[in-house]
């Protein structure tokens, strides 16, 4: 069981062991009140005992015995709670039963344990077995009013109310346990749903696997999505679009459907439901007509106060729509709304780091490659000047220079090409690749590296090269733009099927959140996208940083399997 994920067994296992620590009470309150009566009693001489010692003995060591055992099976053995409970259904009212006949004497209100008998049944099983609980309850007390004739058939109106009493206990606690374990149980399927949605990579995968769970779970005829509008654009939500249902259904549901158009569902923030469309006012008579529609439900989907969109189930044949469907329905669209968002924020920031890293590629053209094109047409325009004059000694000095400039850019397009493909299955490839970063990183920012670099001679996948390339430089330029170090230690190697990327310097730190919430928020995503490439091929990303104490930065790439999927996106 995932922390922080809602189970239902859990939810059952907790409501017994508070059952089993108010019986354990309750048999403990049982045996002092006997022990008392017991010690209170006349002597012998003057008039018969009502509880003798073996029967004090007697109750308390089974009252104990059994509430001890059922704390201890209900927490030591979870495991078998269901045979735990439905043994303890049927023994608890024998027990209950032979208690209240072996102190009828006493004329003690033990027959008040018949409440709880009822009520713990009710609340586990619900209304049905909690008529068989009252039905048993019933008979042991009338069994024992009819041998007790001097302590129970007196007084006949006190045992037809406290029979009365069971019976609407029994229907109280039997119709809201019906409710609370369909509740319980929508929640449990829904928070099942949610961790399949979670583990999807795109937010049109989630809607599609999204419609066909709910069709499923409420056997609905039609599930489809439409997607809110946002902002001043009359487009939908970006990332998003109508799921399931066609142009006709689309357009009708947006602007033609009164109180059950997609806005004012978001607006009024509350969910419908209709199982008599045919004549329902709230719905145009010409959209029942064309869509054929006899019953409807909807729920708005929200995170927060941003909407979303709004999730729909519907039947064109006779079978309605109850209002546990509704409620499933409402719980399914409040859960899966965030993840909906999650992976459209996720998406926009997978492209915003793409973004970032085309310019990154448009800055170096026009910092390194524009300026020497630049520098070699103004050599040029100087040459055919010097040529008109017949200086011809400046002329072969001018050629020179753009010589030289020729041969300095040809270098860095070189450099800067495999900077961008790094494809090459040659062996040390990557590590040279790496090594000229640590080097490039050292001489902008004047610190020592340390480099730890051990591949093995089987060249990685491209992919992974790649990726693994992008990350350390990504990491490098950090440290030499921000750390203000003097010096860089660089780990990379291959073990147990992953890749190990490490870059730590003892510059001067910062404080992780909140850096990455300003850079985020300014566009600058650079750590954004190392951790975006490392999630790509399934791997991990821990930065780790303080103020005054350095940054340590941590990537691991498995290379055993690689997504090609992901590859490709």
């Amino acid at each position: 069981m995932k922390a922080g994920v809602y189970s239902l067994a859990l939810e059952r296992l907790d409501a017994e062991r508070q059952q089993a620590v108010i019986r354990l009470f309750l048999a403990i309150t049982t045996c002092l009140v006997l022990a008392k009566f017991y010690l209170d009693q006349p002597p012998v001489s003057e008039e018969p005992l009502k509880i003798t010692f073996r029967q004090l003995v007697f109750l308390t060591t089974v009252l104990m015995s059994y509430s001890l055992a059922m704390c201890a099976l209900v927490c030591m053995k979870p495991q078998y709670i269901k045979t735990t409970t439905a043994v303890a259904s049927f023994l608890e009212v024998l027990l209950i039963t032979y208690l209240v006949y072996a102190t009828a004497g006493t004329a003690i209100p033990f027959h008040l344990w018949y409440i709880f008998y009822v009520v713990s049944v009710a609340t586990r099983y619900g209304w049905q077995y909690s008529v068989l609980s009252l039905s048993a309850s019933i008979v042991g007390f009338t069994l024992v009013a009819c041998s007790a004739p001097a302590t129970y058939g007196t007084n006949i109106p006190a045992v037809l109310g406290f029979t009365g009493f069971l019976m609407v206990l029994a229907f109280l606690f039997g119709r809201i346990s019906e409710k609370q374990l369909s509740y319980q149980s929508s929640l449990a399927v829904v928070n099942e749903l949610r961790g399949e949605l979670a583990g999807l990579a795109s937010a049109r995968d989630i809607i599609e696997h999204l419609l066909a769970r709910t069709q499923e779970l409420l056997n609905a005829e039609v599930v489809f999505f439409l997607p809110a509008k946002r902002g001043v654009e009359p487009g939908d939500v970006r990332g998003l679009a109508p799921a399931g249902a066609d142009p006709v259904v689309v357009s009708t549901f947006r602007d033609n459907a009164g109180i059950w158009n997609v806005e004012r569902i978001l607006r009024e923030q509350g969910p419908l439901y209709s199982n008599r469309l045919g004549s329902d006012d709230s719905f145009p008579a010409h959209v029942r007509e064309k869509l054929g529609l006899r019953n409807l439900a909807a729920a708005p989907m929200m995170v927060r106060a941003t909407p979303v969109g709004v999730i729909y189930a519907a039947n064109r044949r006779d079978r309605p729509l109850s209002n546990s469907d509704l409620q499933l329905l409402d719980l399914i669209a409040t859960q899966a709304a965030p993840v909906i968002e999650n992976a459209l924020l996720w998406e926009r920031l997978r492209e915003a780091a793409a973004s970032e890293e085309r310019l990154r590629i448009a800055r170096d053209l026009h910092d390194n490659f524009l300026q020497n094109l630049t520098a070699i047409q103004f050599h040029l325009e100087r040459c055919k000047i010097l040529i008109k004059r017949n200086s011809v000694d400046q002329v072969a000095e001018l050629i020179g220079r753009i010589h030289q400039v020729a041969i300095k850019s040809l270098a860095e397009v070189r450099a800067y090409l495999s900077e961008l493909r790094l494809m090459g299955p040659e062996p040390g490839r990557l590590k040279e690749a790496i090594e000229r970063l640590a080097r490039d990183a050292a001489e902008r920012a004047g610190f020592e590296t340390d480099l730890d670099l051990a591949f093995p001679e089987e060249p990685l996948p491209s992919e992974i090269a790649l990726a693994a390339f992008q990350i350390a430089r990504e990491l490098l330029n950090n440290a030499a733009s921000h750390s203000r170090a003097k010096r860089v230690k660089v780990r990379a190697q291959v073990a147990d099927g992953k890749l190990t990327i490490e870059v730590v310097d003892d510059g001067i730190g910062f404080d992780v959140a909140r850096v990455r919430a300003e850079k985020a928020s300014e566009g600058h995503l650079g750590l954004v996208g190392v951790e975006e490439r490392a999630r790509q091929y399934n791997g991990t990303f821990t930065l780790t940083s303080q103020p005054g104490n350095g940054t340590h930065a941590v990537v691991y790439l498995p290379i055993s399997k690689v997504d090609q999927s992901a590859v490709g996106s």
